[in-house]
């Protein structure tokens, strides 16, 4: 069986500004990959300053940088799902390879999870409960 090709940060590139046009994309030093622009949940949801980079053969990391912190669910003292409270850094899919590699568009998969999490994020706001899946992380007050 073949191992599935690596897409180039190139690629990676065409494909965000080809799906994702609304937002500034460029590659800075020649080795990262930088998105940023507004997601919303839904056609009815909030507007969200998001901020996407990806270093060739690391994972790619979501941040929402506006808000500059996310409000909180009734009783609730960090945000679900992230991997740093402070930082914003969203946890979108678990890192052991199986759900996203470099061969994947980051377009086609990070980007949709993004918008995935913030839909969850904000029924979480209104239910307190996090309907999206995925793994607890404990309570990291970072």
């Amino acid at each position: 069986m073949n191992k599935p090709k690596k897409l180039t940060i190139h690629n990676q590139l065409a494909g965000l500004k080809k799906d994702f046009e609304f937002g500034e994309c460029k590659i800075i030093g020649g080795k990262v990959l930088q998105w940023v622009g507004i997601l919303k949940s839904s056609p009815i949801g909030d507007e969200y300053k998001v901020k996407l980079t990806y270093e060739f053969g690391k994972s790619p990391n979501v941040f929402v940088l506006e808000p500059s912190s996310l409000r909180l669910a009734e009783g609730k003292e960090t945000l679900p799902h992230v991997y740093d409270n402070k930082k914003q850094r969203l946890c979108l899919y678990y890192p052991d390879g199986k759900e996203w590699n470099s061969s994947k568009s980051i377009a086609q998969t990070i980007m949709i999870w993004a918008i995935e999490w913030l839909y969850h994020y904000e029924i979480w706001l209104i239910t307190g409960k996090w309907h999206g899946g995925g793994v607890e992380h404990g309570n990291s007050k970072k």
